[in-house]
């Protein structure tokens, strides 16, 4: 058994709230990141304080955070919680605002508490920064995670550094993989951004087609001419849907 629990109960004030609910690419960062946690895992669920935190997004298993436990280390301890109701053994962590997560996630950060049966918890890290909330945890976590937020403590760094948690580290030269998506501009930037490279991988295939036209035989115009239609009616959707 796989569970992956979203944490969406943060405010989103620098989003001017509701980020469950906003829209990245033409899909709301909710629903991104529900179908991010169906590819890792096979049980999925939402971690919210309020229940319009997941208004207007797919129907899954709802976690409500503990008012005495504040920040994201409320929504560990709610999957952590829920996990051990429905026997899971680990429970991997990711936020609502990060919508490029790699797909070995859960593969990469399992083998590291393979690695090491001493570590209660394998999170993500970069070249540039670790990604805490991206973790993968140990059911055993529970206990120590209740004893820390009592403690009034509510770092996730701090949490990992008394769980002997591990670090595993993604190349991503552009910074792209673990992306949080915080404001607006963040959302509208990103987009643009996305819509840039479309554009200019359609430049690219015209210089291409260009090339080996002029270098090629007669017959290869007509087989061009047809490939390169679908090739730009390819590269113009994924512009449209980015530059939205």
């Amino acid at each position: 058994m796989r569970l992956c629990v979203v944490l969406a109960g943060g405010a989103g004030r620098r989003m001017g709230g509701d980020k469950p609910q906003r829209l990245y690419q033409a899909r709301a960062l909710g629903e991104h990141a529900l179908s991010l946690a169906a590819s890792f895992a096979n049980h999925v669920a939402l971690s919210v304080r309020e229940r319009r935190q997941a208004d207007e997004l797919p129907p899954v298993q709802l976690l409500f955070d503990s008012p005495k436990i504040e920040g994201p280390l409320a929504g560990v301890a709610s999957g952590l919680a829920h996990g051990a109701q429905i026997g899971a053994a680990h429970v991997l962590t990711i936020p609502c605002d990060a919508p490029h997560l790699p797909d070995d996630l859960y593969t990469r950060l399992e083998e590291a508490l393979v690695q090491d049966p001493d570590a209660l918890a394998a999170s993500a890290g970069d070249s540039r920064q670790g990604h805490p909330t991206c973790t993968l945890w140990r059911i055993e976590a529970l206990e120590p995670l209740l004893c820390y937020a009592q403690s009034g403590r509510r770092s996730l760094r701090g949490l990992l550094v008394e769980l002997n948690g591990r670090q595993v580290v993604w190349e991503d030269p552009r910074g792209q993989v673990f992306l949080n998506l915080n404001t607006p501009e963040d959302l509208t930037n990103q987009s643009g951004q996305m819509a840039a490279r479309a554009v200019r991988a359609l430049r690219d295939i015209d210089q291409g087609w260009n090339a080996q036209e002029r270098h090629g035989p007669p017959e290869w115009r007509t087989m061009h001419a047809d490939q390169r239609g679908r090739s730009r009616t390819r590269q113009g959707a994924a512009v449209s849907e980015n530059g939205q």
